[in-house]
């Protein structure tokens, strides 16, 4: 059970400093240095002075907050307008729309991630 507390604890540092990375080449910059600060933060062996673990939730749970709100406040480009708005942005002709703001919201800046990340 040790292994698998141990191996579950790095997959979930690994995923919050890949979320970070995705956000940042997605264009929030803020949300993105947040989740690679808290990736980096939660790898640290820091056996003195640790915070007790109710504390860590805490600020782990303000973390994720924050960058939700953050993504939240993404503006979308206008659906009518996705052939003038794709040729000048990439990103907004790549995605398609679900109906869910937030879920909106995440694959745009996931689909300006990809647009970065693709050979030119």
């Amino acid at each position: 059970m040790d292994k698998f507390k141990t191996v579950a604890v790095w997959t979930g540092i690994v995923v919050i400093g890949l979320c970070g990375v995705v956000l940042l080449g997605g264009g929030k910059v803020m949300s993105g240095t947040l989740m690679v600060a808290t990736a980096f933060i939660l790898a640290l062996p820091v056996k003195r002075h640790r915070l007790p673990r109710w504390v860590r939730v805490v600020l782990l749970g303000v973390v994720f907050a924050m960058v939700a709100w953050n993504i939240s406040t993404t503006d979308l480009p206008d659906p009518s307008h996705m052939m003038v708005a794709g040729c000048v942005d990439e990103s907004a002709s790549t995605y398609t729309r679900t109906g869910i703001t937030f879920l909106d919201q995440v694959l745009y800046i996931f689909s300006g991630f990809l647009a970065q990340a693709a050979p030119s």
